[in-house]
């Protein structure tokens, strides 16, 4: 679900009323002193960062967007910096092109009103069609949690929670597809239809639904996307070929799939802010030291967007195997050729460059690793 959050970054490249070529965001929030405001967004399929502190409350941010986006907002109250605020803290995401949006709230984003934006005015129109929202979805079912805390341990509880939130996110998804057909110009149509496309068992059915798109909403970034995922269906079949790549590494050196040609290569989508991701690599470790020497080779793509932090996980984590990224974050050119719409995610690979399995880890990308060395 974070994905879905993170992918979905670019609206339509179309120009809409009174468009200018710079946004500006306006905001009061109480009159908070001190606290970081931390800005997020994607342009250009490159994402873009800035930070600012509340003086009276009252924050600023501008810049340009070369296309509508969607944007993330992170209120940091308690000082903990962009990491823990942007994941989990007071968040506000919402859609937007160059114009001038103004946020206003006694205490939180999350109580924010926004105006000034026919951007957003349409992202209103298409969440109150779909929503509750996937962040939303999560608050509920943390406040059933927290309302019951000596339920906890109670698994007809958790059990009866989790039966909750994931009839939400069934109902979500569904409310998507209908949106998406029934609004084929809008420019959330996309949008909607991203949950339908990034599954392997209904892609099919957004590839009909997206036939209905008008040639300009087709042609936006998460038109693309869309287009992506219902291509890499198409190109990722068992026994295929599996799309050849080039990126660089940390140290600058092209490496491609093709290199690796005659091993057994596990292609590792992950990003050193993927809690996931390094939870499995000790798995990883252990796997790479037991078979690197009888063929196997990992080849983990990042898809993170900071330098920094990719080099700093991979020294905490003690990552020997290739390593490479584009530093384009979730828009990674290699990610959208594989139709990555989560991750972790993988792809083995045998030594003639071809697909024998996706998305094996933990217990079963062991046994399938010793069925194939042992």
């Amino acid at each position: 679900m974070k994905k879905l959050l993170n992918l979905i970054l670019s609206m339509a490249a179309l120009n809409a009323a009174g468009q200018t070529n710079q946004f500006a965001i306006n905001g009061q929030i109480g009159n908070l002193n001190g606290q970081k405001v931390y800005l997020s967004f994607m342009t250009d399929g490159k994402g873009h960062e800035d930070s600012t502190t509340l003086v009276n409350g009252a924050f600023h941010f501008t810049g340009r967007m070369n296309s509508y986006s969607s944007v993330r907002l992170a209120l940091d109250h308690k000082g903990a910096g962009r990491e823990i605020a942007t994941h989990g803290g007071d968040i506000l995401y919402f859609n937007f092109s160059n114009e001038t949006l103004n946020i206003v709230s006694k205490d939180s984003l999350a109580n924010a009103q926004m105006s000034g934006s026919k951007t957003y005015d349409e992202y209103s129109a298409y969440v109150k069609a779909v929503g509750p929202m996937p962040w939303d979805i999560d608050h509920i079912s943390n406040a059933e949690i927290a309302a019951a805390p000596e339920l906890v341990n109670d698994t007809a509880f958790t059990n009866s929670v989790a039966r909750h939130h994931y009839k939400m996110i069934a109902d979500f998804q569904r409310k998507n597809l209908d949106f998406a057909k029934t609004h084929p110009d809008s420019f959330f149509a996309p949008v909607a239809l991203f949950g339908t496309a990034s599954n392997e068992k209904t892609v099919t059915v957004a590839e009909q639904v997206f036939k209905t798109f008008s040639p300009a909403i087709q042609a936006t970034d998460n038109g693309k996307t869309i287009k992506e995922f219902i291509d890499a269906h198409y190109r990722l079949k068992i026994g295929g070929p599996a799309p050849v790549f080039t990126q660089v590494n940390p140290a600058g050196k092209r490496l491609s799939l093709a290199d690796y040609k005659g091993k057994i290569v596990l292609v590792d989508f992950w990003a050193s802010w993927c809690s996931p991701c390094r939870q499995e690599i000790p798995n990883l470790l252990s796997q790479y030291k037991m078979y690197k020497d009888k063929g196997f080779e990992i080849l983990s793509v990042s898809l993170d967007n900071s330098r920094d932090k990719w080099l700093k996980a991979l020294q905490q984590e003690g990552m020997t195997w290739p390593q490479v990224s584009d530093l384009n974050g979730n828009n990674n050119s290699v990610a959208r050729l594989y139709g990555v719409s989560a991750i972790p995610a993988t792809f083995l690979v045998d030594r003639d460059g071809k697909l024998i399995s996706t998305n094996l880890r933990g217990e079963d990308l062991n046994k399938k690793l010793a069925e194939l060395f042992n």
